[in-house]
């Protein structure tokens, strides 16, 4: 053996054939063994993250399903839904008589109702009324349309706003607006059939 190989295998050449073939075992079986053990930390950290995720998750179905938290929300929303369905249709013409009360040197003018467009199968239908207020300041037309909006017990909406200024020395206003709701038509019942004729004819 020459001495480049006894300075780079001098550990190893104090072995013999068999005992490299044991000490490449040994250090195989370690090496195996150490990424066996890495394996089971980290398997057992991820057992311990799933777990805590599924009792998380089990607490918020509970949450939303169950519990005194889901029994409130469901009785606020039957009690909404109920609100709705017994909502009496708004009539536009006196709703505006009355709100028109609150202009104070404004007009209005010009009311047209759009005919119903059916929102959905189930009975929504969405109604329009397009009016004008006339010779109105900003802030008093503001009053004017967030009271239209405030009615108690019905969806008021102000669709579309149009402002003009008749002339550039006056702060008034002339507006065009379309207010919009929703109603929900309760379909009629139908009619029960016609008893059958007892007998043969």
């Amino acid at each position: 053996m020459s001495a480049i190989e006894t300075t780079l295998f001098g550990f190893m050449s104090r072995f013999n054939q068999r005992e490299r073939a044991l000490l490449g075992v040994l250090m195989l079986v370690f090496f195996v063994t150490a990424v066996g053990v890495l394996y089971m930390m980290r398997k057992s950290s991820f057992d311990e993250a799933r777990a805590e995720i599924a009792e998380l998750r089990e607490g918020l179905v509970l949450v939303r399903t169950k519990g005194t938290a889901y029994d409130t929300k469901k009785k606020e929303k039957e009690a909404r839904e109920a609100r709705i369905a017994n909502a009496q249709p708004i009539v536009f013409s006196i709703l505006l008589e009355e709100a028109q009360k609150s202009l104070v040197t404004g007009t209005l003018r010009g009311e047209e109702e759009r005919q119903a467009v059916a929102v959905d199968d189930k009975g929504l239908f969405k109604r329009v009324v397009a009016f004008e207020v006339r010779n109105v300041a900003l802030e008093e037309l503001l009053t004017f349309l967030a009271k239209l909006e405030a009615q108690p017990g019905n969806i008021l909406f102000v669709e579309r706003l149009m402002l003009r200024s008749p002339s550039a020395l006056e702060d008034r206003l002339n507006a065009e607006v379309e207010l919009a709701t929703w109603e929900l038509q309760k379909q009629e019942e139908a009619a029960p059939a016609p008893a059958a004729e007892e007998g043969e004819s």
